[in-house]
């Protein structure tokens, strides 16, 4: 099998477009496949993996699951699958945890730098408002140039919306506009005409790397350190507290991630923990 190639794993009706679905562990993905094939899934095993893509049809779309991961690559065998599959997709629904923007907007910003229409799935919205977060939609979806749609998926809220949106996905704003990279990335585009597999190449990932017959480039750092910039920049735009936010979960939360206050927590934790384990317990009792 080669690199990145899907089409021996998974049966894809001839003229069907692949609607794949991404996103971090746990955000909700199976609902929403759930939601777009009902009952009519195929599952097939993954070669030289233990992983099983699930897959259905929705309308004239195939629709691919993928393993919860926090990028595109190949660390593991969850990213390898996710890679591929998504590598393939004419469009992503990626889902993400509202209330965790920070941490699920990386993978949102690697897919758009890669050059594959995105459609982004809000989810959990219930619980930004319970952690005393607001969250600007119209905001957000200007910042990535992609349609995004706010959802709860437990309770169904917003599902249908994501169906009706899927002609709109669009390729978003991507991160390349340092000058040195965006060289880098023309240079290495022209040989390979592949927005996504370049990107992959300058990631330093072997795999597309090989399939190219190229040498993988030492960028990854680089590009993450711009992404995660962006992503920083973004979340500083498009969410603030409400009133809410006052609360003592909230306030302590703020103070855990503040290396001023953030260290004595830490600090005051550990000898707790030693007070109650290795005094205590390993001692007294």
């Amino acid at each position: 099998m080669d690199c990145c190639d899907i089409s021996h794993q998974i049966n894809i009706p001839e003229g069907s477009k692949k609607i794949v679905l991404a996103g971090n562990p746990n955000v909700g993905k199976s609902i929403f496949f759930n939601s777009f094939t009902g009952i009519y899934v195929a599952v097939s095993n993954y070669p030289g993996t233990t992983l099983d893509i699930n897959s259905g049809i929705y309308e004239d779309y195939t629709v691919i699951d993928t393993p919860g991961v926090y990028g595109v690559s190949s660390f593991n065998d969850e990213e390898i699958v996710a890679r591929d599959v998504i590598l393939s997709a004419d469009i992503v629904v990626n889902i993400v945890d509202a209330v965790h923007l920070e941490r699920d907007l990386f993978l949102t910003q690697q897919i758009i730098d890669m050059g594959i229409p995105v459609l982004l799935a809000l989810n959990m919205m219930d619980e930004v408002e319970k952690n005393g977060l607001r969250i600007d939609v119209k905001k957000l979806s200007e910042e990535l140039g992609i349609p995004v749609i706010s959802t709860t998926a437990i309770k169904g809220i917003g599902l249908k919306g994501v169906k009706e949106s899927i002609n709109r996905a669009s390729v978003g704003n991507s991160i390349f506009k340092d000058e040195y990279l965006r060289g880098k990335r023309d240079t290495l585009s022209e040989e390979i005409n592949n927005n996504a597999d370049t990107l992959l190449i300058l990631e330093g990932d072997p795999h597309v790397a090989a399939k190219h017959g190229v040498s993988p480039l030492p960028l990854r750092e680089d590009i993450y350190k711009l992404r995660r910039q962006r992503i920083n920049e973004i979340v500083e735009k498009v969410v603030s507290q409400t009133v809410v936010s006052n609360s003592f979960k909230t306030k302590l939360g703020r103070f855990m991630i503040r290396p001023l206050t953030g260290i004595p927590i830490l600090l005051l934790t550990l000898y707790l923990l030693y007070q109650l384990v290795g005094v205590f317990i390993a001692q007294t009792v």
